[in-house]
């Protein structure tokens, strides 16, 4: 793949406008900010959210399933671009569901409050503008934007709309945050300076080469409409089925799975954006494609601690979503569970004074208080790191508890905790992983002018 900076938008030296500014502050990695004073547009707490869903393929169709389940809300139309998925959604929601390929039905529907954007990258932004000013509030999958300059404007139209806007990463509201942030507040951990994070697949699924329907064709696909204000390509139903493949529509692990990674970092840690971030990787096995197949990536934050990203498509090792470090206890942090490790200081001089001779180790076990026979400190020398502890954290399934947020803040007016702000500064961290992977060089967040430099 080449990395010729005129061949890529992602890669020539970027500056945008200021983010707009926040009215309401963040109460909490799980609460709240201030209302919204659209008293108008208030629902009761039991009246029905009329929800449409736009793009109902892979995660579209979970979505579905996900509003389904939650209390008070009624899917009252459907959009794709593609007709087979209108035969699912008929099988889910019954025969006299709405559907068609133009979202702008979707937007002008009086009985819709509500939508559910799964659609590729590419056609966030357009989407998710054109609803707010329609009235409607927006669930709109991570990453929240195709490119980090676009979530200004995301931010500015539900300020000037007054909408709710939430990101859809759910791993901002996976059962086991609560537990999670109670363990980091209280300083068990110690002092956090390394937290791993890492999402691995080993299966051509997982590498994004989903399966084409039999009957994929340009009479059962909107093409043209699928390529939006993209570069012009003739059909091709892999590439319809398979966008993540692709720059012109996908930003590639970084967006897509790291996003995840960096939702849940900074909803535990209370994190808005890093200073630094460098990311390697390539192409290694599954191709044809232009993302990478695996990448990593050193995410440094001013707080004190740096995050290590890591994504392959060739191995499916297991390992937990976070492990965050610190100097006293780690924690590996799996979404629905927890384990705690003790990392008690256990200072051990058998291996650095094995070059001393034996009056000489004596003398120096003397002088500081040794045991002879182990070369621990005396206080400690019988004291043994104990068994890690598992911890249950029962919840719900965190995309209908993602979900269910949503629809509250509909009702309440509440903005969300992952809300545009939010959404754009975690899709800017996966944007600046591959602005510094095509670059071949670091990507720094500018904290003053609120600008990514590469």
């Amino acid at each position: 793949m080449t990395r010729d900076r005129q061949q890529h938008p992602h890669r020539r030296r970027l500056s945008r406008r200021e983010f707009v500014k926040q009215s309401a502050g963040v109460a909490g990695a799980l609460g709240l900010a201030a209302p919204l004073v659209n008293a108008a547009s208030v629902l009761g707490a039991n009246d029905s959210v009329g929800v449409g869903h736009i793009g109902i393929g892979i995660r579209g169709e979970i979505l579905v399933r996900a509003t389904q389940k939650i209390a008070n809300t009624r899917i009252v139309e459907v959009c794709d671009l593609y007709d087979g998925h209108f035969d699912r959604a008929k099988e889910l929601l019954g025969p006299d569901i709405r559907t068609g390929r133009d979202y702008r039905r979707v937007l002008d529907n009086k009985d819709i409050q509500a939508v559910v954007i799964a659609v590729p990258d590419h056609w966030h932004k357009r989407i998710a503008l054109e609803a707010m000013a329609a009235g409607k509030d927006v669930y709109v999958e991570k990453p929240m934007t195709h490119k980090w300059e676009d979530a200004a404007a995301f931010e500015e139209a539900a300020a000037k709309h007054q909408r709710i806007v939430q990101v859809g990463s759910q791993y901002q509201s996976m059962p086991a945050n609560e537990r999670a942030i109670e363990i980091i507040k209280s300083g068990k951990l110690g002092q956090i300076t390394l937290i791993d994070g890492a999402i691995h697949r080993n299966t051509g699924t997982g590498a994004w080469y989903y399966p084409v329907p039999p009957d994929a064709s340009p009479e059962t696909i909107d093409w043209e409409r699928f390529l939006g204000d993209g570069p012009k390509h003739p059909f091709d139903a892999k590439r319809f089925f398979q966008w993540r493949l692709f720059w012109d529509y996908s930003g590639g692990l970084p967006t897509d799975l790291f996003v995840h990674l960096v939702t849940a970092t900074h909803t535990l840690m209370g994190v808005e954006m890093p200073t630094r971030v460098t990311g390697v990787g390539g192409i290694y096995r599954w191709k044809p494609r232009e993302v990478p197949d695996q990448l990593s990536a050193i995410v440094e934050y001013a707080e004190g601690f740096t995050l290590r990203l890591s994504s392959t498509a060739n191995n499916n090792h297991a390992f937990p979503i976070l492990r965050i470090m610190g100097t006293e206890g780690s924690l590996d942090y799996y979404g629905t569970r927890l384990v705690y490790n003790s990392e008690p200081q256990l200072e051990n001089y058998t291996y650095s004074t094995n070059h001393f001779s034996a009056a000489m180790k004596k003398k120096f076990a003397e002088l500081n208080d040794l045991d002879p026979e182990s070369m621990r400190p005396r206080k400690t020398a019988g004291i043994k790191a104990p068994p890690p502890e598992a911890i249950d954290t029962p919840g719900q399934e965190s995309t209908e508890a993602h979900l269910a947020k949503f629809y509250d803040s509909v009702r309440t007016r509440k903005q969300p905790f992952e809300d545009a702000k939010m959404g754009g500064r975690c899709a800017a961290v996966g944007h600046m992983v591959n602005l510094s992977y095509l670059a071949g060089k670091e990507a720094r967040w500018d904290k003053q002018k609120q600008v990514v430099r590469v």
